[in-house]
């Protein structure tokens, strides 16, 4: 399986803690964080000195995860297309951009729209067709 990854800049970079209720507030779900402990001294292209990392988890967004690493300069998000719903993965990138992160990629429209917004045809479109 492909893992992607998604890296979004940032001047001063939010905790996983700052982007959970981001997402949470975005969403209208609520999500689930299970921090990683890391070794420190890592140092990562795009997103800097490692600082901390998280999985995130929405069991009402069709059971979704995907993985956060928060460094000094940006944060990684790491998902396996089959295992992340579309819009969660969109939302999760939006909230960074909310919280100032710079990412040049056009999101879905339906990013605008919470969770029990989305119309059947929405919640289905282009998940796990990977």
């Amino acid at each position: 399986m492909a893992i992607i990854h998604y890296d979004v800049t940032f001047e001063k970079c939010p905790s996983l803690n700052q982007i959970k209720d981001k997402l949470d507030s975005r969403m209208g779900l609520r999500t689930h964080l299970v921090k990683d402990s890391i070794e420190g001294c890592h140092e990562w292209p795009h997103i800097g000195l490692v600082r901390e990392s998280g999985t995130f988890e929405c069991d009402e967004c069709d059971d979704s995860d995907l993985e956060m690493t928060v460094g000094s300069s940006g944060v990684r998000i790491s998902c396996v297309p089959s295992s992340t719903h579309p819009y969660f993965r969109e939302s999760a990138l939006a909230a960074l951009i909310d919280l100032g992160g710079n990412f040049e990629a056009k999101l879905h429209p339906y990013i605008a729209k919470r969770w029990s917004e989305l119309s059947p045809a929405e919640k289905q479109v282009g998940w796990r067709t990977q």
